[in-house]
């Protein structure tokens, strides 16, 4: 017994350990995903500093105009709405010609889409959307939930539930590899963590840990250098490596045995050759951004002089305080020297052109390299229907790869809900799917399930 207890013990710190030494390899990749979730909610003079931290910048004089014209959070906006408004169909093709498998894949398309139903498919669907877009990778997790489904009895008073699957999405922030360079997310081990009050460990794991206060990532900067507490909690580390699924709460291990496949689905906006992960527009847009906010604001500046005026006066001949405090308010009485020069503005001149057309360059350039851009913004008028939907079309590709990670996403989504259910669904079920105002109630076993080949094609396109 005191021999399994070292077991234990040994296994939890090196779990730890593996995931410390993870948390810092990775640490400058999440440095650039809080400034790219600053930059999309208006804190665009936020900058990431020498020291690992996101910090915001200051002005180098007081007078200096500062503000923020946040064309990025749109940009990203349009590319949500693509996104969405690029809906599919689920297609499960029949492991052979014959009409039974045909049969049994068109049951198998029923399954899924009940099994996406429940989950709420389309709401995950916009979260990882989200995420992708902001951080540049997403992450679907398919699991089976055992305490999940209908409530079939008890044993010894407790009750017993058929299982179902559990589809949720992990943000960025939560996943660790042991390699930043893997491409392929088989091709590494993976560490899941995230904090759970101590009542949800005791209810989902039935131990008792130790509470503290976990620092978590605060993406609306209310907490202090962009963290929040949570009091009472603890990081649950669940680590896939090897086939080994160890889940260990601070010095407790909470579950240790075997996985057969890897729970986790990735999605990007961008992917890089050797990258684990994807990369967000927001980061090659951030320069832009940054040059658009300073153009405007020192027009804003040139229109500042143009309007008050700079005051030039004689050393000595009046009151400089007055007209610091007060500036020239219309039907000011300005009492100077007598013999000295009165006071005069300065010629301001004209705003140069060449800020009107750098402003306009950058807002082009920033919907040219983000696959943005509306078309609203163009007077089209004099432009046939047949180019309009040229332009449209054009406007798409440029996130295609966005679209087809989202879609591919989906489908080893539901290639592995049909997985599971093959493996843990042993007796009949009874499902439902509702379809328009039809609510179809259909019931399959395991043995059904004969093909786990998925395609998905647009909901205009019937195969």
């Amino acid at each position: 017994m005191k021999t399994t207890t070292n077991t234990k013990l040994q296994l939890v710190k090196d779990v730890q350990r593996d995931f410390e030494a993870r948390r810092l390899a990775r640490k400058s990749y999440e440095l650039q995903w809080q400034l790219n979730i600053d930059f999309l909610q208006g804190r665009q003079n936020n900058q990431i500093s020498n020291l690992g931290a996101v910090v915001p910048t200051g002005r180098q004089y007081y007078w200096q105009r500062n503000e923020v014209y946040n064309h990025l959070g749109t940009v990203v906006e349009s590319r949500l709405a693509k996104l969405v408004s690029d809906r599919e169909q689920i297609y499960v093709i029949p492991l052979t010609p014959t009409e039974k498998d045909k049969k049994c894949a068109s049951l198998c398309e029923k399954i899924v889409k009940s099994a996406f139903k429940k989950s709420d498919i389309r709401a995950l669907a916009d979260t990882a959307n989200a995420w992708s877009e902001m951080t540049g990778t997403a992450f679907y997790k398919v699991t089976w939930n055992q305490n999940g489904g209908k409530n079939v009895g008890e044993i010894n008073g407790t009750p017993v539930f058929e299982g179902d699957i559990s589809i949720s999405v992990a943000s960025p922030f939560e996943i660790y590899p042991d390699t930043l360079t893997a491409s392929n997310i088989n091709d590494c081990s993976i560490i899941h963590a995230r904090p759970y009050s101590v009542d949800a460990v005791k209810k989902i794991w039935g131990e008792s840990v130790a509470g503290a206060n976990i620092e978590i990532h605060d993406f609306n900067r209310t907490g202090v250098h962009g963290f929040a507490t949570i009091s009472d909690a603890v990081m649950v580390i669940e680590r896939y490596r090897d086939g080994e699924l160890t889940i260990v709460a601070g010095d407790k291990l909470l579950y240790s045995g075997r996985y057969e496949t890897m729970p986790f689905i990735r999605q990007t906006s961008e992917a890089l050759p050797g990258s684990f992960f994807g990369r967000s527009v927001i980061e090659r847009a951030i320069p832009v951004q940054r040059a658009y906010n300073a153009v405007k604001n020192r027009k804003t500046e040139f229109m500042n002089r143009m309007a008050c005026g700079v005051l030039a006066v004689e050393d000595g001949s009046v009151d400089l305080e007055a007209l610091e405090n007060d500036g020239l308010a219309p039907g000011t009485i300005v009492t100077y020297t007598k013999g000295a020069t009165p006071p005069k503005f300065l010629d301001a001149g004209v705003i140069p052109t060449e800020l009107a057309r750098e402003e306009e360059r950058l807002l082009t350039e920033l919907a040219t390299i983000t696959g943005g851009s509306d078309i609203a913004r163009g007077d089209f008028s004099a432009v046939s229907g047949v180019a309009l939907e040229i332009m449209v079309n054009q406007d798409k590709l440029r996130i295609q790869r966005a679209i087809s990670s989202a879609q591919n996403a989906r489908v080893a989504v539901a290639q592995r809900v049909l997985q599971l259910y093959k493996k843990h669904a042993t007796a009949g079920r009874l499902d439902r799917l509702a379809m328009g105002k039809v609510v179809e109630i259909f019931s399959w076993t395991a043995d059904d399930i004969t093909s786990d080949e998925v395609i998905s094609a647009p909901v205009s396109e019937a195969i």
